[in-house]
């Protein structure tokens, strides 16, 4: 099957580095063609901020309140964002790796040509959000909440989805790749999405799902005996 091409951060050759503290952030601020390492923003609270052709690297945004963030071409990788809240954000052109969103929350926001990887995104909340070609791969997302999201055309790989809720998504066109599924919820509005599991512990684990939000009952031939 073929994937629609993610489009990657446009990036310049040389940043100018930079170690702003969460008291140098005002709303509006805009933040352009930066090298933030070792950066300490954990709960910077600001509106309409824009970064723009930054990379991020083990910069600290956990707790952050970033409400209608402008997130474009940049890079971050082995960030803290736990419990942030960034809502209403606009993202385009994002790559995300090795970081961790515990508890990460987006409500409403657009995300556009954005792949996240090896990242922990236990308890992330992306209710209503609209996913535009975007990928994860490799990532545990255990209880995520992707409750009336739009995933169409979005893929996940080899991601760890046990207790992921997807109620009332659209899911027209989406791909699931060798994920984990145990206690999967809202499975039944993945409607129109490709599922492709290797393992039949985890192909199981989907079948079961599903017929639990049907209200199929499945069983074994033998104890259908004389039924």
């Amino acid at each position: 099957m073929a994937t629609r091409k993610i489009a990657v951060p446009r990036l310049r050759t040389q940043l100018d580095a930079a170690s702003p503290t969460s008291d140098d952030i005002d709303d509006e601020a805009r933040l352009l063609d930066l090298a933030l390492e070792d950066v300490d923003l954990s709960d910077l609270a600001a509106e309409h901020v824009e970064l723009s052709g930054c990379r991020l690297t083990r910069c600290n945004l956990g707790g952050s309140d970033l409400d209608k963030l402008i997130l474009v071409d940049s890079e971050l990788s082995q960030c803290d964002l736990a419990n942030a809240r960034w809502s209403d954000a606009a993202v385009t052109r994002l790559a995300v790796a090795s970081s961790r969103l515990t508890g990460f929350a987006a409500p409403g926001t657009s995300l556009q040509h954005v792949t996240v990887r090896d990242s922990v995104l236990d308890f992330a909340s992306f209710r209503f959000a609209k996913f535009v070609r975007v990928e994860f791969s490799d990532c545990r997302l255990q209880s995520a909440d992707f409750v009336s999201a739009d995933l169409s055309g979005t893929v996940f790989r080899r991601c760890d989805l046990t207790s992921a809720e997807f109620s009332q998504v659209k899911a027209a066109g989406a791909t699931f790749v060798d994920c984990t599924w145990e206690g999967t919820r809202g499975i039944a509005s993945l409607a129109g999405a490709t599922i492709a599991n290797a393992s039949p512990i985890d192909m199981l684990a989907v079948t079961t799902a599903l017929a639990s939000a049907l209200q199929i009952k499945l069983a074994h031939p033998d104890d259908l005996d004389g039924a």
